[in-house]
């Protein structure tokens, strides 16, 4: 029944109250939540890779009018161990930009690894431009680092680098002389080293206000291919200064905890409500979870194409960007913690998931066998940090159709009946559940959200080979998943 135009405003203005509120409650009591604009004080990029000829393009952006200073951190996708991190300086209106290419398509280069290379002026400590590892057509290159992953049993070498995920956090806003040496003056900073050897807060250092947006891209250009996706921006951090020495001793993004207050605050949108949570402290590996509560999903939503009259596939790329604090031995002492299940050893830590497909007509597979053809793997384990469900004819291959990446998910396939469709991937199935820990609580009980935090995109290609005599073309796009997210107090919903 269509609603009368009353009911409609009715609606819209219900909405608008419950926005304002929560909105006025935010800004008493900062809250780390998604941003849905897309603007924020930190940053979550899902994949970066060099596989296959391809590169990866990265920039961030300061849309305000106060200097920035960032940290930008390289997470591999196996474990997400850090394997490159630099500090950026951005004037107001600046932007920065970086491209991530494979080492082995420079001559001369000996190794398998990972690098990034940039043009960009923009302040960084340690400086690129004359601490770079080389020059590749007159703009400095820094090799990632591929020695951190003792003790992890995961693959040790460099190519280890070559995939995984990316995140900035804002670390401070930047005042007086140190926001006018990272100005620009003719497309150069006036005076880098102001801020480059910072080793702690000054009187010109203050909490940071936010404004940041990112993108990426996954780019090969023999191949005529470009993924372009939007970076996860997270705001509503506590106010703050998020650096304490040129050398990281704390992640950045563990610092939604508020001292003061004594725990870390999370606004979560669930079935058209926003609902509001609190954790304590009393472990190391909690000070991340009002991050991993912001990004919780109980399923994911997705299309998918496999076609090959039309040379179609397509890749899921699933990146858990807190799994670490939960599983990594170095991080998470003891074994793994909620939501996840195991500690990351000889490999991997793996989450089973469910998936179902849908073709375009309402049919649908699950947890069976396609009519006619054999049985179908519909349990995949996802055991990186960086997951990659690719949609290919038949199981067993060790890299994805789209992006070529090794981090595929292994039990699960798509066979040809359903050439094209959409999913859904139940991330808190029966057969092993998932959920975090119940939220702070006074008089009642904690609140506790299913599933497990997540971000990611759909990437597909098709392939023309009839453009014209002995011209083929690709035409490539991302789409980012659509998700649910569940809560439950005791016996209670959350709202």
């Amino acid at each position: 029944m269509m609603r009368s135009a009353s009911a409609r405003r009715t609606g819209a203005v219900l909405l608008g109250s419950a926005l304002a509120l929560t909105l006025a409650g935010e800004a008493a009591v900062a809250a780390v939540h998604v941003d849905a604009r897309g603007i924020g004080q930190a940053l979550l990029f899902p994949y970066y890779t060099v596989n296959e000829g391809q590169q990866t393009y990265l920039t961030v952006g300061n849309t305000s009018d106060r200097a920035k200073m960032l940290e930008l951190q390289f997470m591999e996708g196996y474990n997400s161990r850090t394997v490159f991190n630099v500090r950026l300086f951005l004037a107001p209106h600046d932007v920065w930009t970086g491209t991530v290419f494979a080492l082995d398509d420079i001559a001369g280069e000996d190794g398998e690894g990972a690098a990034l290379l940039t043009s960009d002026r923009s302040c960084t400590g340690p400086d690129i431009w004359t601490q770079g590892h080389g020059m590749l057509n007159g703009y400095p290159y820094v090799r990632f680092f591929s020695g951190g992953y003792a003790g992890d049993g995961g693959p040790q070498a460099a190519s280890r680098t070559r995939e995984g995920h990316v995140q900035i956090v804002e670390l401070a806003d930047l005042t007086g002389s140190l926001a006018s040496g990272v100005t620009h003056r003719e497309g150069v900073p006036l005076s880098c080293d102001r801020v480059r050897n910072l080793v702690a807060p000054t009187a010109e250092t203050v909490p940071s206000t936010g404004g940041l947006f990112a993108s990426g891209a996954v780019i090969n250009v023999a191949q005529g291919t470009y993924f372009p996706y939007r970076a996860t921006a997270l705001a509503g951090f506590p106010e703050g200064i998020r650096f304490n020495g040129l050398d990281i001793v704390i992640d950045p993004l563990t610092q939604t905890f508020d001292y003061q207050t004594g725990r870390s605050d999370a606004l979560v949108f669930v079935d058209g409500a926003i609902v509001d949570v609190s954790y304590d402290g009393q472990h190391p590996y909690m000070l991340i979870d009002a991050v991993s509560a912001a990004l919780m999903a109980d399923t994911l939503q997705n299309e998918y194409l496999l076609d090959p009259a039309i040379g179609a596939h397509s890749d899921w790329i699933v990146t858990f960007p807190t799994k670490r604090f939960y599983t990594d031995p170095l991080l998470a002492p003891g074994g793994a913690f909620p939501p996840f299940v195991e500690p990351f050893e000889e490999g991997g830590s793996c989450v089973e998931t469910h998936i179902r497909y849908f073709d375009r007509e309402q049919a649908t597979i699950a947890d069976s066998s396609f009519p006619g053809g054999p049985p179908v793997p519909t349990r995949p384990r996802l055991c990186y940090g960086t997951n990659v469900l690719t949609f290919l004819d038949a199981a067993g291959s060790d890299r994805s159709a789209v992006l070529g990446s090794r981090l595929v998910a292994p039990g699960f396939a798509l066979a040809p009946p359903f050439k094209a469709g959409w999913a859904t991937l139940n991330l808190d199935p029966g057969s092993e559940p998932h959920a975090m820990r119940a939220s702070m609580a006074t008089g009642a009980a904690g609140k506790v959200f299913r599933g497990l935090p997540v971000i990611g995109f759909w990437a597909t290609n098709l392939v023309n080979h009839n453009v014209a005599d002995g011209v083929m073309s690709n035409y490539s796009a991302v789409v980012p998943h659509g998700s649910h997210a569940s809560c439950s107090a005791g016996e209670s919903a959350c709202h």
